[in-house]
């Protein structure tokens, strides 16, 4: 026997024969295929070249099997019913999923979106535990080596190599005490005369307001504090001259607990992208996957 050139076989052919081995009949297999009788006779031809055998002999009613058809009609059900689970989407029970996902982000996200992500998470998959971190200076090396599952935040040094998705934007805005008396003269030059908070994760050429400083001549930005949590920086400005450049959620979330006053920045400021990032090793990855829509739908 002639060993089969598998280059020649296609999924189709195989579906093909199984219909003319159920039906017997050219014209009943091509209706059941959803071809021409022309092109379900052209098939056939493929198919007896394929396996080097006439396959069927026509009489007044259709075809009938040779015996080599009969032999292939025993092992073709089974050969198309492993295709079919090989290619069917995976399915997951995810009450029975025990995994420990790893997400380094920033604080007024988890606060903002992600805490109701979580409890969904929670209530729908219980063994998976969410291992929430702080977003640091080996986030995106992380990630790399496979020791962070996801980063979710602005992105602004990820690598293209990454996946990612964009959950939302924020506006960022100015947050500072009722009492500071640059709100008496609200202007760039004035905004620039008082010290700042910053975040310490961002260099100066992610900065925008540093950035913005440079480009239109202003003084040299005053640092009054770096702080590594944007959480922490609105408990830091009650009393005192300084301003801090924030997300708008989490600035409205301030003034419910503290005397602040929210302006928008008499300066362009760019707006905040929130996205999720994930190395490509996890993009088909089912319960990465699921874990992955619950946090998009929270936002």
């Amino acid at each position: 026997m002639n060993e089969i050139n598998l280059t020649k076989v296609d999924l189709n052919l195989l579906k093909s024969l199984r219909a003319l081995l159920e039906e017997q009949h050219v014209g009943r297999s091509a209706k059941r295929m959803n071809v021409t009788q022309s092109a379900m006779s052209h098939t056939l031809s493929r198919l007896r070249d394929v396996f080097d055998d006439p396959l069927f002999i026509r009489h007044a009613k259709g075809l009938e099997p040779t015996a080599r058809a009969l032999e292939l009609s025993g092992k073709l059900g089974f050969i198309l019913g492993e295709i079919n689970t090989l290619l069917a989407p995976k399915t997951v029970d995810m009450t029975q999923v025990h995994t420990h996902f790893r997400i380094q982000t920033h604080d007024f996200i988890v606060t903002s979106y992600l805490a109701k992500a979580f409890k969904t998470i929670k209530d729908k998959a219980p063994n998976i535990i969410i291992d929430v971190q702080l977003m640091e200076s080996e986030s995106y090396a992380k990630l790399e080596n496979g020791k962070l599952e996801m980063i979710i935040g602005a992105g602004l040094m990820t690598s293209p190599k990454f996946m990612q998705k964009r959950f939302t934007n924020e506006s960022l805005v100015c947050l500072l005490d009722k009492e500071n008396p640059v709100l008496k003269n609200w202007s760039a030059e004035a905004i620039f005369r008082c010290p700042h908070v910053r975040s310490s994760l961002l260099g100066d050429k992610d900065d925008p307001i540093t950035q913005y400083g440079k480009q239109n001549g202003l003084p040299e930005r005053q640092i009054g504090m770096y702080v590594g949590s944007l959480s922490l920086q609105p408990a830091l400005l009650a009393g005192s001259k300084l301003i801090a450049f924030l997300p708008e959620t989490l600035a409205a979330q301030a003034t419910k607990f503290y005397k602040f006053e929210v302006r928008e920045c008499p300066f362009a400021l760019p707006t905040l992208t929130i996205r999720g990032m994930w190395h490509e090793r996890h993009q088909y990855d089912q319960v990465h996957k699921w874990i992955r829509d619950k946090i998009s739908n929270s936002f």
